[in-house]
């Protein structure tokens, strides 16, 4: 009697156990989920806004009179960010090719294929357009179509 005694004592006890840990596992497992989900969301407007970022840092730190324009590499549409380096011209190219955002730079006269610039991100379109010196792009990336607009200080003379 006793032995059987102490085994029904354990039973409510193991019982419990297995309802604590089954419990934890549903957690455990209701998490994971809502992980994954908040994670993939935060990937895909952080890859989405990332190209914006570039973009828009790349044509404020060109922002000096007639240094930022719009032309072509090829027949890609392309920004075009100029400067100078001891006296001689030099151009940076943002453009989408092959799907993916390329940037070039190289001596403003030389000839240059839309192959030869450096991968930074996969996009799906770029466009871009200038007007009234606000400078316009638009890109498709991870299924959304993005506008953006950048207000050219220097097209006002405030860096002249």
């Amino acid at each position: 009697m006793g032995n059987r005694s102490r085994f029904l004592e354990i039973i409510p006890n193991l019982l419990l156990f297995f309802l604590f840990a089954i419990c934890m596992l549903m957690i455990l497992f209701s998490g994971t989920r809502i992980y994954k989900s908040v994670s993939s969301v935060m990937e895909e407007q952080c890859s989405v806004s990332t190209c914006s970022s570039y973009v828009t840092a790349k044509i404020r730190h060109y922002d000096n009179r007639d240094a930022v324009s719009i032309g072509k590499i090829g027949e890609t549409d392309a920004i075009l960010l100029k400067e100078r380096i001891q006296d001689e011209a030099y151009v940076t190219y943002l453009y989408c090719y092959d799907g993916t955002l390329m940037e070039l730079f190289c001596i403003e006269s030389m000839q240059v294929d839309p192959s030869d610039g450096q991968s930074i991100m996969s996009l799906d379109d770029f466009s871009c357009s200038m007007e009234n010196g606000v400078l316009s792009f638009c890109y498709k990336a991870d299924d959304r179509n993005v506008e953006s607009a950048v207000y050219l200080q220097s097209d006002k003379g405030a860096f002249s």
